[in-house]
């Protein structure tokens, strides 16, 4: 008997490969399998759970299954907020030329409001959408500040906006084409849509192929996995037609040889001192010319 074919549920190609890793935090009872498609390129999970399934996974259990109930206590969210404040002065650095005074911006999946916090000072309004209703509390109640605004959906707001930013979103959504050509619709004119995501052609998994490395990455959280072309396949399928792609790079060489040597997380700026910073930036800058970086950046032109 001859096995079922597992079609793209991103291009609907029949043309697809089993990738033989774990799933983080999938149980077996699931059935969840990891595959690539051949024809988009992009690695994505079936089965698929359903949008009820994910909309109350993501109100709180996604994050009690990746941390521990709790995350939620506010001094533990406020920890979260410093820590990842950091990378998101980070992300305002890399677009505050696109920034103007009187912008009113959006930010999907807002988490505990840190980039929303961060570019505050830049623009005239924040809003930000989140399905944790735990997460949405904590901005209103502890951040309390007068510019930010939260909702669950971006159309709770009623309004359109300049910008758009989705970091590390536009993996977990469902029907990413038809949620793309919702966020198209909420743009105002000559306004812009800011994407980044891993990079499944990241060099831990494309080139070395480091198992451990892999069954780490490939997460239940995560329905679709994409690189290059798979951004490309649902930016053009979204009738988003001016957009440029970036490789950018989150992790020094220093994690890397931790996951090559040790198959952990963790390591970074272990060998700073004997590889120096002029070693790390020459690794990111190949990594950058064979599109091997961990993380894309789409900038999308309305």
């Amino acid at each position: 008997m001859s096995e079922a074919i597992i079609r793209c549920t991103l291009c609907g190609a029949e043309n697809t490969e089993y990738i033989d890793t774990k799933i983080r935090n999938a149980d077996e009872i699931s059935g969840c399998k990891m595959y690539r498609c051949r024809n988009c390129d992009t690695h994505f999970m079936y089965p698929l759970p359903n949008s009820e399934e994910l909309e109350e996974y993501y109100d709180g259990s996604f994050r009690e299954e990746v941390h521990t109930e709790a995350y939620y206590e506010d001094e533990r969210l406020t920890k979260v907020f410093n820590r990842f404040l950091v990378e998101a002065k980070t992300r305002v650095k890399r677009v505050e030329e696109d920034l103007d005074c009187k912008d009113e911006i959006l930010e999907i999946g807002c988490s505990v409001g840190y980039f929303l916090s961060a570019v505050s000072e830049k623009v005239n309004g924040v809003y930000g959408t989140e399905w944790d209703s735990k997460a949405r509390s904590y901005i209103e109640r502890v951040i309390d500040n007068p510019k930010i605004k939260v909702a669950k959906n971006p159309e709770d707001f009623e309004k359109k906006f300049d910008k758009i930013f989705l970091f590390h979103v536009l993996e977990h959504i469902e029907n990413p084409i038809i949620f793309l050509k919702r966020l198209k619709k909420l743009l105002r004119e000559n306004g812009k849509i800011y994407i980044e995501v891993p990079n499944v052609d990241d060099i831990l998994v494309k080139t070395f192929e480091c198992k451990e490395f892999m069954d780490f990455y490939y997460k239940k959280a995560h329905i679709f996995n994409y690189n290059e072309k798979g951004l490309k396949y649902i930016f053009d399928h979204s009738g988003l037609i001016s957009y440029e792609i970036n490789f950018i790079h989150r992790y020094d060489i220093s994690n890397h040889f931790q996951w090559l040597q040790h198959g952990k997380p963790g390591g970074k700026g272990l060998y700073e001192k004997v590889l120096g910073d002029e070693v790390n930036e020459a690794y990111v800058n190949a990594l950058k010319k064979a599109k091997q970086t961990d993380t894309l950046f789409a900038i999308i032109s309305a």
